[in-house]
């Protein structure tokens, strides 16, 4: 199979022989992937997204249309996607589809903050991540652009901004998620080290249009049904168009063997909720929830979840994080790259629409 032209096979069992540069997107159907899909067409670029057996197109359809409606994708780019069945961690279907690869976006990983997602989690992100970068290395990958996590960066007590240059520390404010972000990490700089022309982007919480069942975008929706909680947390936020852009320009710029810190503004959880409620014209949260409060909850809720299975999504982590204090610094890629990021104002304004939108509410 040559470099110059790969062989996929789309989800008709059709095989398509293409013979422009190749793109390839992990985690297509996902959150960022999608948008990063989306944009990559945009362009004019070919793309080969990944789509596992499980997976569902809903999300991915949802943000391509709204690039269509938005003026920012041709309906006819759709010729130019092609979704291959593969996951992070076959190595053989993985390496199949590698070949004849020019640059690949790895945005496949999995977040979760359940004690009972930790060994799964660590397998899709530090081993699928391995696996990512060792079969770049075998198939002559030119660029390989990593989506890693403000997480993996560490927290500090201290209110100190974090930056690029902030080393990795072992500590209980550290989540499991975060410790996984870390090693795979890890596995990128050692590629790197073997020869392969790394970039990776450290996005804060990624919010923006997309499902809002699940993941970081969950909030809309949770404020949207009434969220009568907030708290004093502050954490670094940014739009999810924004994190993909970034990621092209890093790309065409050939910028290799760096990483960079991507949020808009740091923020904290009562603005983002408040910000929320007024575009849904909706009561702001009046209950403030104090460390101790966070404290008990999550212990309430691991009792619940001890006997019954059931709980509420309130672990010892999210309450953790949710009323500590970290803040980041954008600075190296703006100055790097003249970046300017989207107020997340705007965003939050266009999630409310977004959201109202999917559920005919207006």
């Amino acid at each position: 199979m040559g470099n110059n032209s790969p062989k996929l096979t789309n989800l008709a069992g059709h095989l398509i022989h293409i013979s422009t540069p190749l793109n390839i997107v992990s985690g297509a159907t996902g959150f960022l992937g999608a948008h990063v899909v989306c944009q990559l067409l945009q362009v004019g670029k070919t793309v080969s997204a990944f789509k596992r057996h499980t997976s569902d197109l809903k999300e991915f359809q949802t943000i391509f249309d709204w690039y269509i409606s938005k003026g920012l994708v041709d309906p006819k780019a759709v010729k130019n996607l092609h979704w291959v069945l593969v996951d992070v961690l076959d190595v053989d279907t993985l390496n199949d589809t590698l070949k004849g690869g020019v640059v690949v976006y790895h945005c496949a990983a999995m977040v979760s903050f359940d004690p009972d997602d930790r060994e799964m989690m660590m397998n899709i992100n530090v081993e699928g991540t391995a696996n990512m970068v060792n079969l770049s290395l075998l198939n002559g990958i030119k660029q390989f652009c990593h989506v890693s996590s403000i997480a993996s960066l560490g927290r500090k007590k201290s209110r100190e901004q974090i930056t690029e240059s902030n080393h990795w520390e072992d500590s209980k404010l550290n989540s499991n998620y975060a410790i996984s972000k870390y090693k795979a990490e890890l596995e990128v700089w050692r590629a790197a080290e073997e020869g392969l022309n790394v970039v990776i982007v450290n996005p804060g919480v990624i919010i923006g249009v997309g499902d809002y069942t699940k993941g970081s975008n969950h909030l809309v929706q949770s404020v949207f049904k009434g969220m009568p909680f907030y708290s004093s947390g502050v954490n670094g936020y940014v739009d999810a168009t924004d994190v993909a852009r970034a990621m092209l320009l890093l790309v065409e710029r050939n910028i290799t063997h760096k990483r960079f810190v991507l949020v808009g503004a740091n923020l904290s959880i009562r603005e983002v909720f408040f910000s929320l409620a007024d575009g849904f014209n909706k009561k702001r949260p009046s209950i403030q929830v104090k460390p101790w409060m966070a404290a008990i909850a999550w212990r309430i809720n691991w009792v619940i979840r001890l006997f019954t299975k059931k709980g509420i999504a309130i672990t010892e982590e999210t309450a953790r994080a949710a009323t500590n204090e970290s803040y980041y610094s954008s600075k190296k890629i703006t100055s790097e790259i003249n970046f300017t990021f989207t107020p997340i104002a705007q965003t939050i304004k266009e999630c409310c629409a977004s959201y109202l939108k999917q559920n005919k509410t207006i």
